[in-house]
């Protein structure tokens, strides 16, 4: 109907169009085949903004604040900073309204994740850079103080899993949720680029399943033994984000 629920309300009175009732069962159904609700709504909030979203981008987590709050706690302005694997744009977009003055780019392997980004950094009146190419590849003449990464790290195990709280994992890309090489893949491929880079950045932050926390240590340090390792916790109290000092 396009109205606040106060409409309902103040006009009980009024006949719901039979077009619109049709609608409606349809997203029930929907609903109840697991179609997760931002994808019948477009719309999904984050960070305190508003984001548009479809079956081509992932939907974003409240976990994933967390990536944004830990990037916040150590940027200044004017830094720069890159954000990879952006999908819907959402770290990105976060950043850049917490950060007016610093130059934002964000990269994501799907040209059409990166329509939605774009559209969503129009939305939210935000200035970030986006562009569309694997990992660092677009913008690795580039120069970054802080990098963040939110990339597929979902494993075989945990595509089978097949609980009622991931049900509507089967809706969303595939290719945003999985991984070879125990979910690590991406990442390794991403560490090998920022050490090839001609400046380092000063810090990494990614984010990770709580059960990789071992194995996503260990593979920080092989590619970076003489950085400082912090993990911060999600608000259920698990491990979520790795910040590589260096």
């Amino acid at each position: 109907m396009k109205k606040p629920k106060e409409f309902l309300f103040t006009y009980p009175e009024k006949i719901v169009p039979q077009a619109l009732i049709k609608k409606l069962s349809r997203l029930i159904k929907q609903r109840l085949a697991g179609v997760p609700v931002a994808y019948l709504t477009g719309h999904k909030e984050f960070f305190e903004l508003g984001f548009y979203v479809d079956k081509n981008v992932l939907i974003p987590r409240p976990e994933t604040e967390i990536l944004v709050e830990a990037v916040l706690e150590l940027a200044k302005p004017r830094m720069t900073i890159a954000d990879i694997g952006t999908g819907s744009g959402c770290v990105a977009i976060a950043l850049s309204k917490r950060l007016p003055k610093c130059d934002i780019s964000a990269t994501d392997i799907s040209a059409k994740a990166i329509e939605i980004a774009k559209k969503n950094n129009r939305l939210n009146k935000t200035k970030v850079k986006f562009y569309v190419g694997n990992l660092l590849t677009p913008i690795k003449n580039k120069q970054f103080d802080i990098i963040a990464a939110n990339l597929p790290y979902g494993w075989k195990q945990w595509q089978n899993n097949s609980s009622a709280a991931s049900r509507g994992l089967k809706f969303e890309p595939q290719i945003a949720l999985f991984t070879k090489q125990n979910g690590l893949y991406h990442y390794r491929k991403l560490f090998k680029q920022i050490v090839d880079l001609k400046i380092i950045p000063l810090a990494i932050l990614c984010e990770f399943d709580p059960r990789q926390t071992n194995d996503f240590k260990k593979l920080a340090q092989d590619y970076f033994p003489a950085a400082t390792l912090i993990i911060k916790k999600d608000l259920a109290k698990l491990n979520r984000i790795l910040e590589i000092k260096l």
